[in-house]
């Protein structure tokens, strides 16, 4: 296995929380995302809702191996958050998936962490 590069995301106070709440949406932006990214997805995203008995723990989560590695991501519509991974062993541009996300969940605070694995 090559080097790869993990893209850690954690977005918080999200403007658009009706778009952490939709498991139709995500499914949308996690195929964006791969597109930008500039990778190929080996499956079809797997997305679900997921009812926690603490409201505020309820989110979507999203997942999708692509050829290189997987994508991951995780809201929590009640918390305005949501949670996105991104690891792979062919480079990809960083910049861009961050212009995405801000740009499609208009987060007042954004913390990124890039590991070289």
């Amino acid at each position: 296995m090559k080097d790869g590069n993990h893209l850690i995301l954690d977005l918080k106070n999200c403007e658009k929380i009706e778009k952490l709440s939709s498991k139709k949406f995500v499914e949308n932006f996690i195929f964006e995302l791969v597109k930008i990214a500039e990778m190929k997805a080996i499956i079809k995203p797997k997305v679900l809702y997921y009812e926690h008995e603490e409201k505020e723990e309820s989110g979507v989560t999203g997942f999708v191996i692509i050829a290189d590695s997987h994508v991951s991501i995780h809201t929590y519509p009640f918390k305005e958050s949501l949670y996105l991974d991104l690891f792979s062993c062919k480079k990809f541009n960083s910049r861009k998936i961050v212009n995405l996300v801000q740009k499609t969940f208009e987060p007042k605070r954004l913390t990124k962490k890039l590991i070289k694995r």
